[in-house]
């Protein structure tokens, strides 16, 4: 596969000319080896998950108790958490648990009293010191998808104090603990279309902001490790308002208060931010599944610059993600 680097206005453009190409884990540099990554999906039934370090030199592969979604990793690799159901006397109801990775264990933290058709519970991911678990609360009565926090043990639930009607969807607490990201609704800048964007708040869920205005499709973010900015992707699919708009995929940054806002890659299709350097200065992506195409994983420095593909892990995407 060849492309090209243009360093152009800020932002890094994918086209043709030819990217460094990374076949063996040995030319990674020592301190991105022990990068992990992580994948999940659920095949046949079937929910499963691995761990990678970015050399493969460790790897772990794991098969869940239960059909779970939202499975996320947690920062030092010790735990997984996951949504999943029961059903009690004929009647479903949702739950958050938990896998132990080093004692092999899985449980469940939390299952809601009131049946799913009232009350659901998606998309956990973990506090920075991994004692709790913060999740998005579906209540369909008020239409609202707001946030609520839980002890690793199921005790301590609190609710967080965000506006009704609203969405709060895939929460993430920012490596010092004073904010939380989340997926939610808001208004295209150009096209006045509904979409989904990024917001921003205090751990409280106070002084709650919108913190992108373009784009249909923001679908990874993290924070950078010194909790001040935040690394995204975000496309736009095209279409006709008006004009025709152009589809473009990027990975962007941005600052927690909304500004800086800075292209780091314009990319040929859409993609997901995977993980960042220790020090942030490097970006981990996949590019998307898209049937018909090789999923593939690249690296590339935080400014754009020295794009490289680590094509020793193309044989594990198409076995990972298999072609149907």
């Amino acid at each position: 596969m060849v492309g090209f680097l243009l360093f152009l206005y800020g932002c890094s453009k994918s086209g043709s000319g030819p990217k460094i190409t990374i076949n063996s884990p040995s030319d990674i540099s020592p301190n991105l080896s022990d990068i992990q990554l992580f994948f999940s999906k659920n095949q046949n039934d079937v929910s499963s998950a691995i761990i990678t370090t970015l050399d493969r030199k460790e790897e772990s592969i794991f098969v869940l108790i239960n059909e779970g979604d939202d499975v996320k990793l947690s920062p030092s690799g010790s735990y997984l958490a996951y949504s999943f159901g029961e059903s009690i006397e004929g009647k479903f109801h949702s739950g958050i648990w938990i896998r132990d990775i080093k004692e092999e264990v899985e449980r469940k933290v939390i299952l809601w009293s009131e049946e799913y058709t009232v009350v659901y519970l998606d998309t956990p991911s973990f506090f920075p010191e991994e004692n709790g678990l913060i999740f998005s609360i579906t209540r369909f009565e008020t239409d609202t998808v707001g946030l609520a926090t839980i002890n690793m043990d199921g005790s301590n639930l609190q609710n967080i104090d965000t506006p009704p009607g609203k969405l709060n969807k895939g929460p993430k607490i920012s490596p010092d603990g004073e904010k939380i990201l989340v997926l939610c609704s808001g208004p295209d800048v150009d096209s006045g279309q509904p979409g989904f964007m990024l917001c921003i708040m205090n751990s409280d869920g106070s002084e709650r902001i919108l913190l992108t205005e373009n784009g249909d499709y923001h679908g990874t973010y993290l924070f950078t490790p010194d909790s001040q900015s935040i690394i995204y992707s975000e496309a736009e699919w095209g279409g006709l308002i008006g004009l025709i708009n152009k589809p473009y995929y990027q990975i962007r940054r941005i600052d927690i208060d909304g500004k800086n806002l800075h292209t780091i890659l314009d990319w040929h299709r859409a993609l997901n931010v995977l993980a960042l350097s220790d020090d942030g200065g490097e970006i981990i992506f996949m590019d998307r599944y898209d049937k018909g195409k090789t999923t593939k994983i690249y690296i590339l420095d935080k400014d754009g610059t020295n794009l490289r593909h680590l094509a020793y892990f193309d044989d594990f995407l198409a076995d990972w993600y298999p072609s149907e």
